[in-house]
C-alpha cells in the first residue's frame, strides 16, 4: 500500500523529477550509512510532505524498521517540517498526508519508548502545519 501511494506521488504536478529523485537518493544514503550533512538538512528543509514520498522509496523492503533506521526517519521528518513557512513553496508538501502514513507504518511493531518519540514527532508536525496555515491565514486576510 505505501508503495503505491509514493509512485501516485511521483506524478504530483509540483515536484520536479529531479528533486524527488535527488530526495530519495539521500534519505538511501542516510540510512544505510547513518550520516546527515548540512546538504541533507537544507534538501529536507525546502522538502516538506515531499520528504516522506523519498523516505518511503529509501525504505528498505524488508518489513518494519529497526530502532536506527527509525531514529533517522524521524529525524529525516522533523527537519523537512521545521521550515514550512519560508523553506517549502509548493502548498501541497506543506501538507502532511504521505508523512502521517508514514508515521503509522513505521510505529508498527516498534517498543513503548520508539512510539513514544514516534508520537512526538508526529505533534511536531501537526503543530507546524498549524501554525503555518495560521501565518498563512493572517497574510490572506491582511492583503
Amino acid at each position: 500500500m505505501l508503495s503505491s501511494i509514493s509512485a501516485n506521488c511521483q506524478n504530483c504536478g509540483s515536484v520536479s523529477p529531479v528533486e524527488l529523485e535527488t530526495l530519495t537518493a539521500n534519505a538511501r544514503r542516510i540510512l544505510e550509512d547513518g550520516l546527515i550533512t548540512g546538504w541533507d538538512i537544507k534538501a529536507f528543509n525546502r522538502a516538506g510532505d515531499l520528504a516522506s514520498v523519498a523516505i518511503l522509496r529509501a525504505l528498505p523492503t524488508h518489513g518494519h524498521t529497526n530502532p536506527t533506521e527509525t531514529r533517522l526517519v524521524l529525524y529525516m521528518i522533523r527537519e523537512s517540517f521545521s521550515c514550512l513557512d519560508r523553506c517549502v513553496q509548493s502548498r501541497d508538501d506543506k501538507d502532511p498526508r504521505v508523512t502521517s502514513l508514514l508515521l503509522g507504518y513505521i510505529s508498527e511493531g516498534q517498543d513503548r519508548r520508539t512510539r513514544s518519540d514516534i508520537e512526538q514527532v508526529r505533534r511536531f508536525v501537526l503543530k507546524e502545519t498549524r501554525e503555518q496555515e495560521k501565518a498563512a491565514s493572517g497574510a490572506i486576510k491582511q492583503e
